[in-house]
């Protein structure tokens, strides 16, 4: 199935059925439009991620993301919306604010406003464990998958794949929607939030533990990107 990006966001299935009339071909469309099938997302660094359009991509519109203290009291939510979709209006991230010296659990909910009513992507992730990593990562992000010079929060998952149903295929990973965040320094800077899909290629399995380290290196990596934002992060 070819994907048609519209407005930062992976379109398929019955979504797209309703924006073609008359046709029976769909016209398949790299995000960012370089014209060489690499999809260009909200990065600040140099990664170059690689898309094979021959899978299907989560349609995500919300990206919520829950840092509830570890030792107790109110939780920090911040959402990043776009809730238009195909219109002309970007996506908007909240400021996050956490305290310096705290440890949070952070969840992370995905969901598909495009739909009525809203889908939770969320499930369907769970479901797919096996195909599916979060990388958190950022200029305030140190952890697997990020390494910065000047960070604010330290990164590590808290969970895998066999919380979310059976491990079938290799070791048993992290998915990423669950973390824990410990915030270290005062500051501003940025904190990021990317969701990969990778399902089979030719039998074998794309998700492997490396990924995050080599995210964090700037190599290109397999499988298609489904979200990838980004958030500002203030640390007190």
């Amino acid at each position: 199935m070819q994907l048609i990006c519209i407005n930062g966001l992976m379109m398929r299935g019955s979504i797209i059925s309703s924006l073609v009339l008359g046709s029976s071909l769909f016209l398949g469309i790299a995000c960012g439009g370089d014209g060489d099938g690499h999809d260009t997302h909200d990065h600040d660094t140099d990664h170059d991620h690689d898309h094979d359009h021959n899978h299907e991509t989560e349609v995500i519109s919300k990206v919520t993301l829950t840092f509830t203290p570890a030792s107790g009291g109110d939780s920090v939510v911040a959402s990043f919306s776009d809730p238009d979709g195909d219109g002309g209006v970007s996506g908007e991230s909240e400021p996050i604010v956490l305290q310096a010296g705290v440890e949070y659990t952070l969840d992370i909910t995905l969901t598909n406003e495009l739909e009525m009513p809203a889908i939770d992507i969320t499930e369907e992730i769970r479901r797919e464990a096996e195909e599916h990593f979060v990388f958190v990562y950022g200029d305030g992000v140190t952890g697997p998958a990020s390494q910065a010079s000047a960070p604010l929060v330290t990164h590590a998952y808290a969970d895998v794949e066999s919380d979310y149903g059976a491990n079938e295929v290799g070791d048993d990973l992290p998915l990423g929607l669950v973390n824990t965040i410990t915030a270290n320094t005062a500051g501003t800077s940025t904190f990021k939030i990317m969701q990969r899909h990778l399902p089979p290629s030719n039998g074998n399995s794309q998700k492997t533990a490396d990924l995050p380290k080599a995210f964090a290196e700037g190599d290109a990596l397999p499988g298609d990107v489904d979200i990838d934002v980004s958030f500002e992060l203030t640390v007190e």
